[in-house]
């Protein structure tokens, strides 16, 4: 359908970056609308590179509410998110 889905990013690294720009190419009713890190300087990195990619740019709607950083920031992405995106490194 036209349904938009509404994707998250837990872990904001390399390859959750890249997961991101693969997960928006995916399906012309994708947008990024939240991103969690546990380090604020990760997310924003992210971000600047999600937003400099031509092909996925006008799919990324992150607003400054919806970056959540912290070790319980994933809790945030999941409630405003239909698809979780989770990259963290595994411990």
């Amino acid at each position: 359908g036209d349904d938009l889905i509404k994707v998250g990013l837990i872990g904001c690294g390399d390859r959750g970056t890249g997961a991101a720009v693969n997960a928006l190419a995916a399906d012309r009713n994708v947008k990024l609308v939240a991103m969690a890190d546990a380090f604020e300087d990760r997310l924003n990195s992210s971000l600047v590179n999600l937003l400099a990619k031509k092909a996925v740019a006008d799919k990324v709607d992150v607003k400054p509410d919806a970056k959540f950083v912290g070790f319980d920031a994933y809790k945030a992405v999941i409630e405003r998110c239909d698809v979780v995106l989770l990259t963290t490194p595994p411990q």
